[in-house]
């Protein structure tokens, strides 16, 4: 079997004990709380490593360094963007990397590495959303190696294409989504990529990985049929992780069947590289206002949001992915109230944060240094990761459904934070329990402490 050296260090199965030390505090882990799941190499990955949000700068706009500088503060490590090739190269053969460049230097002056989308097609050699030919791919390789060439040793990771099993993405002229076509076009990019930049880091995939019914009846192909079609043909080898989009109307812990699958996958053809959460969010528009697009999903509220955004996050580290992309870091600026693309971001438009900007925060603060040592469950539902950080132990509790959680705290130096970086410690050693739920959550436990979580009905009392 082949494994990946390229992206991170390679990532092992961890077994989850029914009987975990937590700081010398026995806890007794329910044996409905699920199957083993892969887990991280706790010496190898931070939690802030994997932190990344999708942006649309440069090709698609005037860069924001104020925003910039709030993602950075917040904990965010990798911006994921678009480098356009029709806007790069307007003139057969002749690149005009000036709007990228702008947020290469923006971004490295914050110290964000950048996620490159080399993607779309180009007027000049065929269809503007697909690369259907061999004048193409040729093309199209040629402007990612002059890309690769310019930012080569900046630490860029490169990602071809996005969503080419979704017609919207891959189409025009007649063209829809085509695995062979696509595997062609990865093929005839990696070794351009390689020449230039032999330490690139390339990804390929970039699937939507829920597809809406209405996606299918557009054209889409499901991703795992995707996938399948372009690792027959041979494109495992020559990349360095594969990316899915895992959006859904589920909460953010139902992501681990899909990462099994894709798993799954690569292991039938014997080559097993890391799976990237390559674009995924939770959209807080109005389900009231008037309907001015397609809203695929449900909305959430905004405290909503902010806990699957931090739930997000946790999740997908705990199952081994080196990388985790929210969609996105702004709402529109002027957004219609019933559109859920208006409202995917960490930022109103004007830039003052939502709530899930400060759980982002609070998560990077507290466990961004922190590798995984343990896995702790109370309850079908519930759900506890511990990491070892520069400031001790810190435990993060959540529940996918209304519980409430008791705590006895030993030491004067541990500490209950909520997902908002409030201090709930006096709270909690009043003797008053604590809630978490779809709307509330993660805490952080900093230290020791004896827990026990008890599952509530749908009606509960505030919280604290």
């Amino acid at each position: 079997m082949q494994v990946a050296v390229h992206l991170w260090p390679v990532l092992f199965m961890q077994q989850v004990r029914s009987i975990l030390l937590l700081d010398l505090v026995l806890v007794i882990c329910c044996s409905a709380c699920g199957p083993e799941r892969p887990g991280v190499d706790s010496g190898k990955l931070t939690l802030g490593d994997t932190l990344a949000v999708n942006t649309h700068y440069g090709t698609r706009g005037k860069v924001d360094r104020q925003a910039l500088a709030l993602l950075r503060a917040a904990g965010v490590r990798t911006l994921r963007n678009d480098l356009d090739w029709e806007v790069v190269e307007t003139q057969p053969g002749v690149y005009d990397f000036s709007s990228s460049d702008e947020l290469v230097e923006a971004a490295g002056a914050q110290g964000l590495r950048l996620f490159f989308i080399l993607d779309y097609g180009n007027k000049l050699y065929g269809p503007p959303r697909a690369v259907v030919d061999d004048v193409g791919r040729t093309a199209f390789a040629a402007f990612a190696r002059a890309a690769a060439t310019r930012y080569r040793g900046k630490g860029i990771l490169w990602e071809i294409w996005n969503e080419p099993n979704w017609p919207f993405f891959w189409g025009g002229r007649g063209h829809g989504p085509d695995p062979a076509a696509y595997a062609k076009l990865v093929a005839a990019t990696v070794p351009a990529l390689r020449a230039a930049d032999p330490a690139a880091t390339i990804i390929a995939g970039a699937v939507l990985a829920s597809v809406h019914p209405d996606f299918l009846v557009l054209g889409a192909i499901p991703h795992l049929a995707f996938l399948d079609r372009i690792f027959a043909a041979g494109i495992l080898p020559m990349v360095d992780g594969v990316s899915a989009h895992f959006y859904r109307d589920q909460p953010p812990e139902s992501v681990s069947t899909d990462v099994a699958e894709i798993q799954a996958l690569m292991r039938r053809y014997e080559i097993e590289k890391p799976v990237i959460s390559g674009e995924w969010g939770y959209s807080t528009y109005d389900p009231k206002a008037p309907v001015t697009g397609f809203n695929f999903l449900p909305a959430v509220s905004l405290d909503g949001q902010a806990t699957y955004l931090a739930r997000m996050m946790l999740t997908n580290f705990s199952l081994g992915i080196p990388l985790s992309v929210w969609f996105k870091d702004r709402d529109e600026t002027n957004p219609s109230p019933g559109n859920i693309e208006h409202h995917w971001g960490l930022l109103a438009g004007d830039l003052n944060p939502k709530p899930a900007y400060f759980a982002l925060r609070t998560l990077s603060e507290l466990i961004g240094d922190g590798t995984l040592s343990e896995r702790v469950c109370y309850g079908p539902g519930t759900h506890g990761l511990v990491f070892d950080t520069s400031r001790g132990k810190v435990t993060a509790l959540w529940s996918e459904s209304p519980a409430e959680w008791h705590l006895t705290l030993f030491g004067g130096n541990s500490r209950i934070i909520d997902r908002d970086g409030r201090d709930l410690t006096s709270v909690v050693a009043a003797g008053n329990p604590l809630l978490t739920g779809p709307d509330r959550g993660p805490l952080y436990l900093l230290g020791k402490a004896v827990v026990r979580a008890q599952a509530l009905s749908a009606q509960v009392a505030q919280s604290p």
